[in-house]
């Protein structure tokens, strides 16, 4: 189980698909609310905010996480979320990090100092992600996330400061409530990576991946994650045997979209899943690998799907380098 990530459009009011760090109950601009702020918080009873915020320091990258207990004693169904953040955000993402069976106190901490000490965080469920400064994902009718009460989860915002001037960043995440009546099916969320990247100095490079599904899915989301070498991904269908139609381009590595599949869930039979490739263009003189940092490189792509269910993984088979596998 991981990651998932990213994309869309922007409102006011919205809701829901994840929970983390400040949630703040909302209330009507009338009650007080900064008619500047640019997502208020959902009214009163309909559902949470989540915000996080961290300054960064001229000439500065920081990696930001914030531990804490969701505030629901009752299981939450969501069926959508918008988020706000600060723009050039190199990610944002909330993580059950139980999943990873890690366990960590309540408060905020130095993220590469976290993953450092617990490389299982690699292994926690995000519930929700982006790299833009304006997403918005509405899943169909009857499909919702399902979050239980008290879940501990890590809310964690990523920021490269490139100015001679500090930058107080911010990162706002808007969830609503939905009606458990109906509710006909729920989701799960999945990262793929290849972690054995090696991109040689001074060259052109790609390197591709192959994964099947252990089970069957309905695709839901598909986005795609790569650092500021990235110049194209390019997801495609893999019948477990033949690499097939492309299914998803991203050449932006620094806003990559979410593509949604609407009301239309793509089926991914049992056995079947995505070749994924990457193509780097390093100009350094040194080789980069994989890593968290911004000067390290990622290639992976994630999937929303249904039903939610964390035994449904898809399972690298087949890399460019034959490593990792």
């Amino acid at each position: 189980m991981a990651v998932l990530e990213r994309r869309l459009s922007w409102a006011a009011c919205a809701a829901a698909l994840v929970a983390l760090a400040a949630l703040v109950a909302c209330s009507s601009e009338s009650d007080g609310v900064d008619s500047n702020d640019p997502l208020p918080p959902p009214a009163e009873g309909e559902g949470y905010q989540i915000e996080m915020t961290a300054t960064a320091p001229p000439g500065s990258e920081i990696w930001k996480c914030v531990v804490q207990r969701l505030p629901n004693d009752d299981w939450m169904f969501v069926n959508h979320v918008e988020s706000v953040q600060t723009l050039g955000m190199h990610h944002m993402d909330v993580m059950v990090i139980g999943f990873a069976g890690v366990e960590l106190d309540p408060g905020t901490y130095e993220c590469d100092d976290l993953y450092r000490e617990n490389s299982d965080l690699m292994d926690g469920l995000i519930l929700y992600a982006s790299q833009d400064d304006v997403q918005e994902i509405q899943l169909p009718p009857g499909i919702a996330a399902n979050l239980p009460p008290n879940l501990m989860i890590m809310y964690e915002i990523h920021y490269v400061n490139t100015t001679e001037q500090p930058v107080d960043t911010f990162s706002k995440i808007n969830m609503y409530d939905y009606d458990p009546t109906l509710v006909t099916d729920t989701i799960w969320g999945a990262a793929i990576r290849d972690t054995e990247l090696n991109i040689p100095a001074m060259s052109e490079h790609t390197e591709w991946t192959r994964c099947v599904m252990t089970d069957p899915i309905d695709l839901l989301f598909l986005t795609s994650h790569t650092h500021q070498l990235g110049r194209e991904v390019t997801i495609r269908s893999f019948d477990g045997q033949t690499v097939g139609d492309e299914i998803y381009r991203n050449t932006d590595w620094q806003t990559p979209f979410l593509q949604s599949f609407g009301t239309q869930a793509m089926h991914i039979p049992a056995g079947s899943g995505f070749e994924f490739s990457c193509r780097f263009d390093n100009r350094s003189a040194d080789p980069v690998t994989w890593g968290f940092g911004a000067a390290d490189e990622m290639c992976q792509i994630g999937i929303v799907f249904s039903p939610g269910e964390a035994k449904r993984k898809c399972t690298i088979v087949e890399t460019s380098d034959g490593l990792g596998v």
